[in-house]
């Protein structure tokens, strides 16, 4: 599963997904770069998130439950 998390430019959202991948224990496993592309491995428990970023987003793909869950705490630090 994918999910758009927010505009790279957008300093607010993008420590709020900070501070999600922290409060979930992510821990990065590797990083790379395509054509225009960062890539971030992250490690939650036994499952794998890879969050890619460029010009126009950040977006996130893994195990469904696992998008879920993040989107969840997500949301939650904007309360």
């Amino acid at each position: 599963m994918r999910a758009d998390i927010c505009q790279p430019d957008n300093d607010i959202a993008i420590e709020r997904f900070k501070t999600t991948l922290k409060q979930l224990g992510a821990t990065s496993v590797g990083k790379s770069w395509g054509i225009g592309v960062d890539v971030l491995e992250l490690q939650i428990g036994s499952e794998m998130l890879t969050v890619f970023s460029d010009a126009w987003s950040v977006d996130i793909e893994g195990p469904e439950h696992l998008i879920q869950e993040v989107l969840r705490h997500f949301k939650q630090q904007d309360s």
